[in-house]
């Protein structure tokens, strides 16, 4: 296991640090838990549900409040795994103190401020662009953790990071404009803007570039790698740019896209976290951790942090709105500022698995 382990630090954003020479290395392969949840974002059995559910449905709600269930069952678990990651880190000094309560608590008194001054919706408009590269640059680690080969040189270290973070302009302003189409061009919890045809196409053959990177690293692997060749990084690439093009740019399945891609990028956070965490435990020799099934412990762990993310946001904040009532939306918003905020330090390869 600490072999494992090892193997993970080296391998996790690996684009922050070339090796001197291309040299064979070992690789982990995927088990069929990281295969389903972490690479493939569980999306196999729940996109065709949200398919089935459809766009009217999701849009207008008359059966289930689809958006509130997602947000509660998926969403909250994943953004509070990220402090079961960020106390570990901080126990092992390997992340700041500063960066966790205090980090917090700044962020909502200058939400708070914002609010007061009239400019809320503009900034959480900033956050809605940051989140989109937050979810893309999920993908782009995960890609980096599961993409290695065992002959992997600097070039295909720098093609790697060309082939996802040429496209991603494309991708995060497209979602912004398509919410745009999508609204009718109207103003709610966010500012959505119209980008001219102009500034698509010339993103659009930026993110050609991107795709011609990967399709150019790929042919250096398979020459070089043979018959040792894996296909993993390829499969990561396609699915990032696959389920990110649904969820950001195709107005006619804007509901269905959002569902998914927002499914995709908790389910795939939550489990990476749990990989990680269950790897380094079981190898610092707990017990009850390697007594348990993984799929079991998984969905124990996930039940966890449900249970405190729906008595936090559901009874805790709104009974703080009896005397602060902007309390939930600053809270809550705060929340999401500070997860993005730490998992920019959080997943660094210094700080490793």
């Amino acid at each position: 296991m600490s072999t494992t382990l090892d193997h993970v630090e080296a391998m996790l954003h690996m684009a922050d640090e070339a090796p001197a020479k291309e040299s064979a290395r070992t690789i982990t392969s995927p088990t069929a838990f990281e295969w389903f949840f972490v690479i493939g974002g569980g999306l196999a059995v729940f996109l065709p549900f949200i398919l089935l559910i459809g766009e009217q449905e999701l849009a207008q709600e008359q059966y289930i409040h689809w958006y509130f269930w997602l947000s509660v069952i998926i969403g909250s678990p994943h953004v509070y795994s990220t402090y079961v990651r960020q106390q570990r880190k901080i126990s092992e000094k390997k992340s700041s103190f500063w960066l966790g309560l205090p980090a917090y608590l700044g962020i909502v008194g200058i939400l708070t401020v914002i609010h007061y001054a009239g400019w809320f919706v503009a900034t959480i408009t900033a956050v809605n662009v940051w989140q989109s590269f937050h979810y893309l640059r999920q993908t782009y680690g995960v890609g980096c953790l599961y993409g290695g080969q065992k002959y992997f040189d600097e070039t295909d270290r720098r093609l790697r990071w060309w082939a996802y973070h040429l496209v991603f302009p494309y991708l995060i302003i497209g979602r912004w404009d398509m919410l745009y189409d999508a609204w009718g061009g109207q103003s709610y919890e966010l500012i959505p803007v119209n980008f001219d045809d102009s500034v698509m196409f010339f993103l659009g053959v930026i993110a050609l570039f991107g795709l011609y990177a990967q399709a150019l690293s790929e042919f250096r692997q398979i020459r070089r790698n043979g018959r040792d060749y894996r296909p993993t990084g390829l499969i990561c690439y396609v699915i990032c740019m696959g389920i990110h093009y649904y969820g950001f740019m195709i107005v006619s399945h804007f509901q269905r896209g959002f569902e998914a891609v927002t499914f995709f990028h908790a389910m795939q956070y939550l489990a990476l976290v749990w990989v990680l965490e269950r790897r380094q435990r079981s190898a610092a020799g707990n017990r009850w951790i390697k007594a348990v099934p993984n799929l079991i412990g998984f969905l124990l762990f996930w039940l966890a942090l449900y249970l405190l993310g729906f008595g936090w946001e559901q009874y805790l904040t709104t009974a703080l709105e009896h005397w602060w009532l902007i309390a939930s939306t600053i809270l809550l918003s705060s929340i999401s500022v500070h997860h993005y905020i730490v998992d920019s330090f959080l997943w660094r390869r210094k700080v490793g698995a």
